[in-house]
């Protein structure tokens, strides 16, 4: 080698030392630290890494998971609400037993026969009452006032339930119709003198099912009375239509074409009044004879 060639290196050996010494080369296979950072002795579990799991499908992670996780606790069982009763549109009546066609005094019983006229498979139910009555009740707003009542006995011999939603309505020689009224007061009077034993229903709590009677020897049956405070004291012939009794009707065509007339089987109770408007007394009012028919109206 020449001289030139050693001088120039003898001038830059020195550069290259320096420069090694100042940026040392990581060995192959190691990592320099990041700058700021310093080299950290490594442990034994970063030297030697776990080795993966074998992949599981989903069934088994989920049956792991299962059974891994902890056991949960039956849901109590509850009782089961008790069932909703039917609703009932109208109430049962409660029915008083008495014996069959008992005798009763002053009582007119009614037929319940069917009459030509009526369509058959229509029902009636037994009907039987007292002459017209006089009770003087004191009426708020009106003060003491006669009050006219007639008292009745129904019983259901269809062999079925019925609805039992009677009408009673006065009509004096002119026409002029009067219906039954609500007063209350009026009734435990009627009760203590007609039985004081058997409760009389009013044209309120009259009205609900009445079951069949279908005892050997007695009926089931339900005790009323219709009254009125306003009537006509002049007439001297009046009728009490009760309307309820059955479910018969007639249609009856109108001549003009138009829609026709429905006309209810009706039970027409005729009276008879002697004396004067200013002193009324019930002794005064009879039956006719024939006391009663049966018509549609």
């Amino acid at each position: 080698m020449s001289i030139l060639p050693k001088r120039i290196l003898l001038q830059i050996l020195p550069l290259l030392l320096a420069a090694a010494i100042a940026h040392p080369h990581p060995c192959l296979g190691e990592q320099a630290p990041k700058a700021g950072e310093s080299a950290a002795p490594k442990t034994p579990a970063a030297q030697a890494a776990p080795a993966e799991e074998p992949p599981q499908n989903a069934d088994a992670k989920a049956e792991a998971a299962e059974k891994a996780a902890p056991p949960q606790a039956e849901p109590e069982k509850l009782d089961s609400p008790a069932p909703i009763p039917p609703a009932e549109l109208v109430p049962n009546l409660k029915t008083i037993t008495v014996r069959h066609d008992k005798p009763s005094f002053n009582t007119q019983m009614v037929n319940t026969a069917k009459l030509p006229r009526d369509k058959e498979g229509i029902w009636i139910l037994d009907f039987a009452f007292k002459p017209l009555r006089i009770r003087t009740v004191e009426i708020p707003g009106k003060g003491r006032r006669p009050v006219e009542y007639l008292y009745y006995r129904v019983v259901n011999r269809t062999g079925k339930p019925r609805m039992l939603v009677p009408q009673f309505i006065m009509v004096n020689e002119e026409g002029k119709k009067f219906e039954d009224q609500v007063i209350t007061q009026v009734l435990p009077l009627i009760q203590a003198r007609e039985d004081a034993t058997i409760p009389v229903l009013g044209a309120v709590n009259i009205m609900g099912t009445i079951p069949p009677s279908t005892k050997e020897g007695v009926d089931d049956a339900v005790f009323g009375a219709a009254v009125w405070d306003n009537w006509d004291p002049k007439s001297d012939r009046f009728s009490i239509y009760v309307r309820g009794l059955s479910d018969g009707y007639k249609e009856i065509p109108d001549p003009k074409g138009g829609k026709p007339t429905v006309k209810y089987k009706t039970l027409r109770i005729d009276f008879i009044r002697r004396g004067d408007e200013r002193n009324i007394s019930e002794k005064e009012i009879e039956l006719s004879d024939p006391p009663y028919e049966w018509v549609y109206w």
